[in-house]
């Protein structure tokens, strides 16, 4: 039924106030549209809710059954308002976000402390996934925006802007054979143990169609399915691992070597993600500020 609310509010005024004239007046109303208001709440319902005489005014039985259910409706509004101002200036609310593993795990986390600072009653919710799944978050309006990797495939419903590129590393034990060295080439690896990604990482479908033409070594004998578990492997001597460079600003990574990987240089573009002709939330605009900076502080020289 269509009730308007500015209807309930004449009619808890003037039961509150016990009389038109006063409840006009707080309501900045003539007493003729008090009337007519009352008046089209009554009709809705179907029963009277005051009883008027010339000089007092009461509610009916029924007025007087409504009158708490009329102020429960009126605080719930102004309550269910102030929480939507909070979340439209980003004072409230939550952002969903998605994200490649290895952004979600090393990059992220500083940006959403800043923003957690500045909006400390905004929550974040993180759909870290493989680059397979990533876009189709954004696509499908299940987050707001998203960091990926770029690839070939560009959907006409998407936007997507480069924010950083991110160079790959031969990461190894300190005490390796390579680790005194220089620049490695590609080919230096093929009689060495690898630690390899499994096939849904965007890394070594990357990686892969990098070297398409050149030979796998048996060597490269030990998959792993999270960056995390890579670097564990290569921590225990297990072999080595290519792994991009902003993985290794983690406190478990700072304890490797690292290595410029040549012919070929193998790198990734990290693209931001939005919905075309989507609008941000404010929040999520705040969110990306901070992220973006994020990127910009890792692009600058070490």
């Amino acid at each position: 039924m269509s009730y308007l609310l500015k209807e309930i509010v004449v009619f808890v005024k003037i039961i509150e106030l016990g009389s038109f004239k006063a409840a006009a007046h707080e309501l900045h109303l003539t007493q003729s549209a008090m009337t007519q208001r009352l008046k089209k709440l009554e009709d809705m319902m179907g029963v009277r809710l005051i009883e008027r005489t010339t000089r007092t005014v009461a509610s009916t039985a029924v007025g007087r059954s409504f009158l708490p259910v009329a102020k429960r409706m009126i605080t719930q509004f102004e309550q269910s308002m102030a929480d939507l101002t909070d979340v439209i200036h980003g004072r409230a609310g939550q952002v969903v976000i998605a994200s490649l593993i290895s952004v979600a795990t090393y990059v992220l986390p500083a940006a959403i402390g800043h923003f957690g600072e500045a909006h400390p009653n905004v929550g974040v919710r993180v759909l870290d996934d493989s680059e397979q799944e990533i876009a189709e978050y954004v696509r499908r309006g299940e987050a707001e925006f998203a960091i990926d990797m770029h690839t070939a495939t560009t959907n006409p419903e998407l936007i997507v802007t480069p924010v950083m590129e991110d160079r790959y590393v031969l990461a190894c034990r300190p005490d390796h054979p390579l680790a005194a060295d220089g620049p490695v080439p590609w080919e230096a690896l093929t009689e060495m143990p690898i630690v390899m990604l499994g096939p849904r990482s965007g890394t070594s479908r990357l990686m892969l169609s990098h070297l398409a033409g050149a030979q796998r070594s048996p060597m490269w004998r030990y998959e792993v399915q999270h960056l995390s578990t890579m670097i564990g492997f290569i921590e225990a001597g297990l072999g080595v691992g290519i792994v991009p460079g902003m993985a290794m600003r983690s406190v478990r990574a700072q304890h490797l070597a690292q290595l410029t990987l040549v012919k070929p240089d193998f790198r990734r573009t990290v693209v931001l993600v939005q919905r075309r002709g989507a609008e941000l939330s404010p929040a999520a605009e705040q969110l990306k500020a901070f992220l973006l900076r994020e990127f910009k502080i890792l692009s600058e020289p070490a």
